[in-house]
Order: structure tokens, then sequence, then C-alpha cells
């Protein structure tokens, strides 16, 4: 095939994306115009406003668009962040205006060139298409609130999800920056996990239906490390735990480790999901924009960071959560996972022969790489580290089967142990 027959393929794809219905629908309201360049050839989707040009070697967007693309060419995020030879060209403002339907018209097009390529049988992260799209047992799930007492919040309520025996060990579960508990839905309802952990999640105040202290206006939400290691302390309190295993990710996962070092005394041990060294540039004011659709460009903003073989159905369920956030409050969180979390402020505290330390990332995450958690578990006796083939930013949410690989044999130890009474590693 000719260079102008494979441009011209990929064009196409592009252009007949298996996102159709919606891309129609996002074009005509689209406040700017958007090409896209395929070496040569030029691909115009909209005519108005400003323009938008997202430009690259034919030999990129084949990278991208045929068979599993390598981390860094998942998604037009990781391209920009990896590749110079990728480019998008335009008006910030009016680029923000584009990311979500230009991350839409990159996947729909791998889709339509080779559909079906997350089933297959040589990818690492790959399941049964079928078993992911089965409901979860959300019967399951025990909810309530809890009031914590934080003054300099307001005492504010927040929601609690539980399963598993009440007179299990408690796993704590952290969402990820801007998100909510929904995360975790996938895991609390695993029966290997259920089984033998009291697995415990809460909305963060301000976060999905832990709502703001009622006043007639609320307060913005602010977080920084002291703010989060408070609510924690606070959170363990109202709910009865003394100690506790911390499982988080991203966010979860930054606040894991400075939980570890700083109350080493409440915690049995942690599992750290996408753990951060630092991120820097991760926060954009486009995540809280007047002339921005917030719930989609948040969306666009993580959807970028999944691993490209986990199922579409999962995928979509992790970029809807990011669609429901409070006005600035992904933006807050990032001031604290983005500009504030420093890893190398907790290193020197944390003693795995007290409080066990594993740290599992996915190969696709550009955001906490697992470079960041291969240094942060080199930097702490005793920690261990994983990379999580297939995997992106989110695995509980966007392929928790292929998480479980990793996670189970640590959790059913783990709890072997605090059941008899031990909780050293060495």
């Amino acid at each position: 095939m000719t260079d102008e027959a494979a441009a011209a393929a990929i064009v196409d794809a592009l252009s007949s994306t298996a996102h159709a219905e919606e891309v129609a629908r996002l074009l005509g309201r689209l406040p700017a115009s958007l090409e896209l360049g395929v070496g040569d050839t030029t691909l115009a989707l909209s005519s108005q406003g400003p323009k938008v040009s997202a430009l690259a070697p034919l030999a990129v967007w084949q990278r991208s668009l045929y068979g599993v693309p390598s981390p860094g060419f998942q998604s037009a995020g990781a391209l920009v962040r990896s590749h110079p030879e990728f480019r998008i060209v335009g008006d910030p403002l009016a680029v923000a205006q584009c990311l979500a339907l230009l991350e839409m018209l990159i996947e729909g097009a791998r889709e339509q060139l080779l559909d079906g390529i997350r089933g297959d049988s040589q990818a690492p992260a790959s399941v049964s298409a079928a078993a992911e799209t089965q409901t979860e047992s959300l019967d399951a799930i025990r909810g309530r609130y809890l009031q914590l007492t934080l003054p300099a919040l307001g005492d504010p309520w927040v929601y609690e999800e539980s399963t598993g025996p009440s007179d299990a060990p408690a796993m704590l579960m952290l969402h990820t920056a801007g998100a909510d508990s929904r995360q975790w839905h996938a895991l609390m309802t695993d029966a290997r996990l259920s089984a033998r952990w009291r697995m415990l999640a809460f909305d963060m105040p301000w976060h999905g239906r832990s709502s703001p202290p009622l006043r007639s206006r609320p307060l913005p939400w602010r977080l920084d490390a002291k703010t989060y290691l408070d609510v924690l302390d606070a959170y363990l309190d109202a709910a009865g735990i003394a100690r506790a295993l911390i499982v988080g990710c991203s966010m979860g996962a930054a606040a894991g480790l400075a939980y570890l070092a700083e109350r080493p005394g409440r915690t049995t041990g942690a599992i750290l999901l996408e753990a951060p060294f630092r991120s820097v540039g991760r926060r954009s004011e486009f995540l809280d924009h007047p002339g921005v659709h917030a719930g989609r460009f948040s969306s666009a903003w993580v959807t970028a960071l999944l691993g490209p073989l986990s199922p579409r159905a999962r995928r979509a369920r992790a970029g809807w959560i990011y669609t429901q956030a409070g006005p600035g409050v992904y933006e807050a969180d990032l001031r604290f996972y983005s500009e504030e979390f420093d890893a190398a402020r907790y290193l020197d505290r944390i003693d795995t022969r007290r409080t066990p330390l594993w740290l599992l990332t996915g190969e696709y995450d550009y955001s906490a790489t697992p470079a960041d958690g291969r240094r942060i578990a080199e930097a702490i006796p005793g920690a261990r580290f994983e990379t999580m083939p297939g995997l992106g930013h989110f695995p509980m949410t966007e392929n928790p089967a292929a998480l479980m690989t990793h996670l189970e044999p640590i959790t059913a130890a783990l709890a072997t142990k605090l059941r008899d009474g031990t909780n050293d590693e060495r």
C-alpha cells in the first residue's frame, strides 16, 4: 500500500468513527474548527470558529491506530506528552474545547480499523468481554453517611460504602482526584476479597455523594496534605476503625504514602496503585473554565490515561465518573496531587517491617509512571513494586479482572498474616 493510500485509509477511519452519532452531535456544537493532518493528507471536520489542527506523520498515526499501541501512542494526551512529532496547534482555549472530540475520534478510528482487539488472547490485560460487561452485584454493598469531626471543613457528612464481614481486617480504598468511591465497586463485589476483608470506601468531602456542608453559598473545595490526612483520621474515628490497610489509587496513593509516613499507627500497610513521585503538569485551568464543558474535558483528560486493551464498557465507566464532579473540585485536588505532593518528603519515614508496602503501576500510565513507582520502592527498604502490563491509570475501574491477577495474591497473604496476629514481611 502506498503512503497516500495508507493515509487515506486512516482519514476514512477517522471520519467514519465507531462513535459517529456522538461525533456528529458534538461537531455541530463545536465553537472551533477542527482538522486532522495525516502526513500530507488533511481532514477538515468543521469550519466554524478558531482553527485547531492535530498533525502527525503517517507513521505516528499508524502506530497509534493499528495493532496494540505501545505506551505513549494510546491517545492524544499520551502522544502530545511523549512524541513531539504529534502536535496540536491552535489557541489553548479552542484546543481544550476540541480535546474530548479528538480523543473520541482516535479511539473510534482504532475500533474501526481493528475491531475486537481487546479480545486478543495474546494481550496480557485482555479478558472476556462478556465477563467484563456483567453487572456487579451491587446489592452486596452497604451504604451510610458518617459525620466527621472536622471544624475547619464544617464537620461534613461523608458517604461510606462497605462490604465483607464486620470482623475481618479493614481495607480502606481511596479514590482518585475528582472522583468518588464508585471506582472501587468491581473490587468491593469481588468474592475473593469480600470473603477475607471488611472493605470500605468513602467519597471525600465535596466529592460524589458527600455534599458540602449546607450553606447558601458552598465554600470552594481546597485540598492539601494536612487536610487529606485529617480527613482520614476523622473518617477512621467516625467508622470506629483503629487500623486499616490503605489501598489508594493516584491521588489516593499519594495520600496513602503520606499516611504511612505520618500516621503509621493507624495502618496495617498499603497497596498503592499508580503512585506518583512528582506528577507536575497534570492540573489544567480548563478543568474549571467557563468556556469549556468541564465534564467532557475532565473525562477526556483521564481516559487518555487508560490502557487501550481495557474493555470498552469499563473504559466508558471510568470516564463517566469524571463527567460529574462539582465545579473546581477536580482542579483543587490536582493542586495537591500535581503541585504539592512530593514522594521524597515521606520515603525515609516508612518502615515496611511495621507497615508493608506494595506499589503497582500500569504500563500505560503517564501521570504516575512505572518509573515513578519503581523509584519510590527502591528508596524504601522492603517495599515491592510491579508493573502491570496492559493497564493504565485507573486499573480498579478500567480492568478490575486484570488488576486482580496482581492484587489477589498480595491481599490473600496479608489477610492471613493479620488474622494470625503477625504483620512482619521479613
